[in-house]
This record gives structure tokens, sequence and C-alpha cells, in this order.
């Protein structure tokens, strides 16, 4: 019996990726004016999320769905195990950026579980390694 895929589960579930190549917006941090810069677009059950999404360059494909929700649930996960601005520097590390990224991640992270809706949906993608 081989475990499910996140690619195989988010085609089960029905969740959609439509992407756009985009430029940076006007502020983004050093790593991702490095970056490739896509305007995504999820769409689950109706509901639809819409987020820039950066990918190295060394990444020479256009993200896939599983790609972008595999990061939503992982920066998720992350907020689960540490939920306050303290823990979150001291588990990840702190610099300038710190305080901006933990409420980048609080915000995208509200709207992610908004998309999914679902308790249990959530912990499933999120149980799956990808």
């Amino acid at each position: 019996m081989s475990e499910q895929t996140l690619p195989a589960l988010l085609e089960e579930l029905g969740v959609t990726l439509k992407i756009r190549h985009r430029a940076h917006p006007d502020k983004v941090t050093d790593w991702q004016a490095k970056a490739n810069c896509y305007r995504v677009t999820l769409s689950y059950q109706g509901r639809t999320y819409s987020l820039y999404f950066y990918q190295g360059t060394g990444i020479t494909r256009e993200p896939s769905v599983s790609d972008v929700i595999g990061c939503l649930a992982s920066d998720y996960s992350i907020l689960t195990s540490c939920d306050t601005l303290e823990c979150f520097g001291d588990c990840l590390g702190w610099n300038k950026d710190t305080a901006n990224t933990y409420r980048a991640i609080k915000c995208q992270s509200a709207r992610y579980s908004k998309l999914i809706g679902n308790p249990a949906t959530l912990e499933l993608i999120g149980s799956i390694d990808y």
C-alpha cells in the first residue's frame, strides 16, 4: 500500500492554480528581489486565494499547485507550533525581517485556512511530506 502524495490529494480535492509571471511588487525582501515572481490564484470549493509566490532562479519551471500548497501548508504548520512572535524568532532566528515575516505568515496562514475551510483537510494536507 503506497502513501498518498500531495499532488494526488490536491487533484482528488479539486484544488486548482492559475499562474501569471509578474514583475516584483514595490516592497520585497532581498531574496524575493532575486527570485522568480509569480502572481498565483488558488481555487477550492468556490473559494479563491491570490498571492505572490517566489521561486529561486534555479527552478526553471512554473510552480505547481503542489508547490504553492506545500509552502503554504509548511508555513501554516510553523504557526501551530510557534504562535507568538517571541517563539517564532527564538525557533527560526532573529534578524531585521523577523517581525515582518511573522506578520506576513500569520496573515497568509489565515487566508490559506479560510481557502481550505475544513480543519481536518488542513491537517491531512499538512501531514503529507512534499
